[in-house]
């Protein structure tokens, strides 16, 4: 027989349990339609502000704001948070340049760690309801999580369109549970940036031009992850180090400077090293499909593919502009089949080439 509370017991079980399985944030919000996050995104894709996502159409922006096309009946939904902000490792000493990691790919999958959460947590919610009606998502599904996580009062909307947390800053994963069961509502979160912009004034590529106003197509994130072929050479240099994903606009946000660390243990990566990698070492290791896979396997840094992280290696070691590595360029070039490869690779060799001085005319 299955245990009766009312629906403020209820709450009160699904977040402490929710805590339990390792959520460091958890809100209930309501789930009617999100008409104002409709409105901004249809904009934001006639504006061409979500240009190279082909799938992000305005059929997906109509059906997202809306819970009930994923589950008719939906009273409530569950928001959860997971900090992904780690101590910073401790490094060996290289005499190679390194590369940048964004933080949330330093460790396994969240995707995968935060499913098996959720489904932890789902498990024992059903046992306490008897409820089978729900749907629980992460980050790739057809939904606002962030509009959702903002109802739910997880946080407010920074000007990079990041959501913000009091306590945790916007290092955080967001992941929903769609349910019919009825529950207690918590209040919105609203916060303000007041007249910060450093998140605007740092991004080296220009892609936040206004607050709340992010061009997809120029964010180093989807230039690392998303973008398929060639990155425009005008934007290669403004991509500094990073070979997956980018931090700048959270690293300069006041809120992050006082951040607490969630220091999840799935979230830490295995090889402190894989933080900030030796980029001619992961030169190397990327000449092989299945060395990639296998030094990969598990962790966001599959996503791009070998071609794409061999890619965005080349442009960093481009950026960094280092004589000592163009031998290593050199023989990777040579070797390299893939022509978009080719392509970065001899723009670094000649980027690094153009930096040295001209010999001294000889007599």
């Amino acid at each position: 027989m299955k245990q009766v509370l009312n629906y403020l017991e209820l709450t009160a079980y699904i977040k402490e349990e929710a805590h339990a399985v390792g959520f460091d944030l958890v809100g209930i919000a309501q789930a009617g339609p999100f008409e104002e996050t409709e409105a901004r995104l249809l904009d934001h894709i006639e504006q061409g502000r979500i240009a190279g996502l082909a799938w992000f159409t305005k059929e997906r922006a109509n059906f997202a704001s809306d819970p009930a096309n994923l589950l008719p009946g939906v009273r409530s939904i569950i928001s959860l948070g997971i900090s992904y902000l780690q101590d910073p490792p401790q490094l060996e000493e290289t005499p190679n340049p390194r590369g940048r990691v964004a933080r949330y790919a330093w460790g396994k999958d969240y995707h995968d760690v935060l499913k098996a959460k959720m489904q932890t947590l789902f498990e024992k919610i059903k046992g306490v309801t008897g409820s089978e009606e729900a749907r629980l998502l992460v980050d790739t599904a057809r939904i606002v999580d962030r509009a959702v996580a903002q109802r739910a009062g997880l946080g407010f909307f920074g000007k990079n369109t990041n959501l913000i947390n009091r306590r945790f800053g916007s290092y955080f994963f967001l992941a929903e549970i769609l349910t019919d069961l009825e529950l207690d509502y918590d209040p919105p979160a609203w916060g303000t940036c007041g007249r910060c912009t450093r998140c605007i004034d740092a991004c080296p590529t220009q892609a936040i031009t206004e607050p709340w106003t992010v061009y997809n197509d120029r964010c180093i994130s989807f230039l690392t992850i998303e973008l398929k072929g060639s990155v425009p050479e005008e934007l290669r240099p403004g991509m500094g180090e990073w070979i997956f994903g980018c931090d700048i606009c959270q690293e300069v946000c006041p809120y992050n400077k006082k951040a607490v660390p969630g220091n999840h243990a799935e979230f830490a990566p295995a090889n402190p090293e894989d933080s900030a990698p030796d980029l001619l070492a992961w030169l190397r290791l990327t000449e092989q499909d299945e060395t990639f896979r296998q030094k990969f396997r598990g962790t966001p840094l599959l996503r791009p593919k070998r071609t794409g992280l061999r890619r965005n290696i080349a442009i960093a070691l481009g950026n960094r502009a280092e004589p000592a590595t163009l031998p290593a360029l050199k023989a990777a070039r040579d070797t390299e089949v893939d022509p978009t490869v080719q392509e970065h690779l001899d723009w670094a060799i000649d980027r690094i080439e153009k930096t040295q001085p001209e010999p001294p005319d000889s007599l």
